[in-house]
C-alpha cells in the first residue's frame, strides 16, 4: 500500500432487525473476512442499534453517526435476508 494513501473504508452493514435473524451469522464472518484485508478499514454496523424514531419523515429519521459513517465509506457490503424468495 502506498504510504501516502489512506486505507479503504468499508463498513458491513447488517440490514435486518428480525428477530432470530440468520443474516446475523452471515455477516459476522463476512465481517471478519474483511477486517483481515491489508489496506481496508471497517466496522459491523447493526442497523437494529441505530436509533431510527418511527414517528417521523425526511432527515428528521436520519441516525448522524450513521450519516457519517456512510459519507466516509469507500464503499459497503450489505448483509440483508431474502424475503419471499425476491
Amino acid at each position: 500500500m502506498n504510504m501516502n494513501s489512506r486505507p479503504l473504508f468499508i463498513p458491513v452493514v447488517l440490514g435486518t432487525v428480525r428477530k432470530g435473524r440468520a443474516s446475523e451469522n452471515v455477516a459476522r464472518f463476512v465481517f471478519d473476512q474483511v477486517k483481515q484485508r491489508e489496506g481496508v478499514d471497517t466496522e459491523l454496523i447493526d442497523i437494529g442499534e441505530l436509533k431510527f424514531p418511527g414517528d417521523d419523515a425526511g432527515e428528521q429519521i436520519k441516525d448522524k453517526r450513521f450519516s457519517a459513517t456512510c459519507e466516509r465509506a469507500d464503499g459497503l457490503v450489505l448483509v440483508v435476508p431474502e424475503y419471499n424468495h425476491g
